[in-house]
């Protein structure tokens, strides 16, 4: 280790030591989905020194995203998120190798994940097919990773919980995702996600029509517990 990465990371080896850090260094993460939650995942991934990291994201930033998304700023929008991802990761730890891929996530479309060999994997995707596609495919490939559910609409960070899928309680997208998986016959067990069992508050626009309403600090701690067990399941 150079001398520039160990003075970047001093204060994350003084805490995890000289082995467990190394652990971390020489891993890779590929995170899915570059918004609200996936956006501080990747955050929280750089500074923790992971080695390489995949910025995965089809889309753009808009104004909308701006009160909730970190990479989301008036100087990026209009940008792919993934381009600005992996740009933050680069101004954050440029002994990183980051890589953007410019893609929405497909069922059927997977194959790329299992070339690009990731250690561990992210999901901050909410197409509710691609993410069921994404998690069987996941566990059938034996591939580590760690799943978000449903952040909008909610306001309580300190509810959010990290279990298996089968044990989540209150949240929509999570009672789908269980639904869709036991068809595909995943165990559910296999499927680790961040979710919150808090009640919605449901949000209408000057329309009257319903918009997902969301404030910053839901996302950011979501997005902050989807890295810390990926710090878990690396030190395992």
């Amino acid at each position: 280790m150079d001398t520039a990465l160990r003075d970047r990371l001093q204060r994350t080896i003084a805490l995890l030591g000289e082995e467990k850090a190394a652990k971390v260094f020489n891993a890779s993460v590929m995170v899915i989905g570059c918004g609200a939650v996936g956006g501080y995942a990747l955050e929280m991934i750089a500074r923790l020194g992971f080695g390489k990291i995949w910025a995965v994201d089809f889309d753009v930033f808009e104004a909308s995203n701006i009160n909730r998304q970190i990479l989301a700023t008036t100087e990026t929008i209009g940008r792919q998120k993934c381009e600005v991802a992996c740009e933050r990761v680069a101004a954050i730890n440029p002994d990183a190798a980051g890589v953007a891929l410019n893609m929405r996530i497909e069922p059927g479309q997977l194959d790329f994940i299992d070339e690009a060999k990731p250690d561990f994997v992210i999901d901050a995707i909410d197409d509710v097919p691609a993410k069921t596609a994404l998690a069987a495919f996941l566990v059938r490939k034996d591939i580590r990773f760690v799943s978000a559910m449903g952040a909008a609409l909610k306001t309580r960070p300190e509810l959010l919980r990290v279990t298996a899928l089968d044990k989540t309680e209150g949240c929509a997208l999570a009672k789908k995702m269980r639904e869709n998986l036991r068809r595909e016959d995943v165990n559910l067990r296999r499927v680790r996600c961040v979710y919150s069992p808090e009640k919605v508050k449901i949000c209408k626009d000057e329309a009257g029509n319903n918009i997902l309403g969301s404030l910053p600090m839901v996302p950011a701690a979501m997005g902050s517990l989807l890295a810390a067990e990926i710090l878990r399941q690396v030190l395992a």
